[in-house]
């Protein structure tokens, strides 16, 4: 048996720790048993990333409490747990690519027939199909439920027509979560349905949106007579919202810093960590500023508490609880919090934050993180509105007064 992660056997896991020493180079095991980082960082350019996550999803290891028909392993918790712990000891990728295992297979899993869930799932764990997000419409941002793209039912397929935003990595999806007006004789919220929209299908427009830091993350999707097959129908018709409240609370959970690992420069919020920011200010002798020391301490004060508050929400969700408030709450603090941190990294460059070397791609680097940090108390939700669910749902506060409550879509006045 391996010497890498907990002991505590699982079923599967001789089959699961051969499986992995076929895909990792030789002398990976070793370093990562020893805890040799710099022999694993040597090695990790020789990681076939898709290829290992494709492996292990075909095996049934990247959702291993899924049932076998639905691309997992049938596991109990514990052992699903016990499985993904030495996924995360052997250190290699086992996440497929874009937003479907964090936001749509936990919604496919709650709310799907078994067909669906027979179809949409397998190609998702294997990273064959990357998810992106399609909820958001000029006018349906803050107020998505009064989205105005509209799925009309023929036969066996659904007829999709009008315009999603802020799509994240659209451009690079082959499917996508989808809500869509069914009924616009019911209230807002009620006349909803939930699709796994294939982005490949005839009728799809992606333009893209570049973001001010120059990245093309975003983009526009124009609908126009795209037909859906019913067996992509994730929700129940007309229970689209409540299906989308699971997906929007995963992506609270993930935006709010429970993933503690930072990624590449266009990782999920962008920005450098603490302790990148606190090296550079050594490294400029800017801690020879009280003020600069002051902004420090309390960056480090907030970087702890979000640990705290992100170790909750991973506690709850190791217990089996769907995500709670903690999303929420995590999520408007870490957005503050790195927008902070990234502002005081300009404060410690100094001049070089607004004018340097030519060919200096460390400084530009810094430049583009704070831009893109920018977005953090907008995405996934402003914090405006998240301040209003942790006021609605957390402290039992009323709710904004809505004049057309109850009353059908169609009839509401729209701007």
């Amino acid at each position: 048996m391996s010497g890498v992660g907990d002991p505590a056997p699982f079923p599967g896991r001789d089959e699961l720790e051969e499986l992995l020493r076929a895909l990792v180079p030789e002398g990976w095991e070793e370093a990562t048993t020893d805890g040799d980082e710099a022999r694993r960082r040597a090695l990790a350019d020789e990681l076939d990333n898709p290829a290992i996550v494709s492996a292990l999803g075909g095996a049934g290891w990247v959702a291993p409490h899924y049932a076998p028909e639905h691309g997992g392993r049938g596991l109990a918790d514990d052992d699903a747990r016990r499985a993904l712990s030495l996924l995360a000891a052997w250190e290699v990728p086992h996440v497929p690519r874009g937003s479907g295992l964090a936001l749509a297979a936990p919604t496919i899993q709650a709310w799907s027939s078994d067909d669906t869930k027979r179809r949409l799932l397998p190609p998702l764990l294997t990273g064959e199909e990357r998810w992106c997000q399609l909820f958001s419409e000029p006018g349906a941002g803050s107020d998505m439920a009064s989205l105005a793209t509209t799925a009309v039912r023929d036969g066996d397929e659904w007829i999709v027509d009008g315009q999603k935003v802020w799509t994240t990595f659209g451009h690079e999806s082959e499917r996508a979560m989808l809500i869509a007006r069914t009924d616009p004789d019911l209230p807002k919220h009620a006349g909803i349905t939930y699709f796994g929209l294939d982005m490949r299908a005839a009728g799809v427009e992606v333009r893209p949106l570049v973001n001010m830091a120059g990245q093309l993350e975003f983009n526009e999707v124009f609908l126009t007579g795209v037909r859906i097959a019913d067996v992509d129908r994730i929700s129940e018709v007309g229970a689209g919202w409540t299906a989308a409240m699971t997906t929007l609370g995963a992506e609270r959970f993930a935006l709010s810093g429970v993933v503690r690992k930072r990624k590449a420069s266009d990782e999920i919020l962008g920005g450098a960590p603490f302790a990148e920011v606190a090296g550079a200010a050594s490294a400029r002798d800017a801690t020879t500023s009280a003020v600069i020391v002051d902004e420090l301490a309390r960056a480090a004060t907030a970087d702890r508490l979000l640990a705290w508050t992100a170790a909750r929400a991973r506690a709850r969700s190791r217990s089996g609880h769907a995500p709670g408030p903690e999303g929420s709450i995590g999520k408007i603090a870490k957005a503050g919090t790195n927008q902070r941190l990234q502002e005081l990294a300009m404060s410690i460059l100094g001049v070089d934050a607004a004018a340097w070397a030519e060919g200096d791609d460390a400084a530009g680097d810094w430049i583009t993180q704070f831009l893109r940090t920018r977005a953090n108390s907008i995405e996934g939700g402003t914090s405006e509105i998240q301040r209003n669910i942790v006021g609605e749902r957390v402290l039992g506060l009323p709710r904004e007064p809505d004049p057309h409550k109850g009353e059908a879509w169609r009839d509401v006045p729209r701007s």
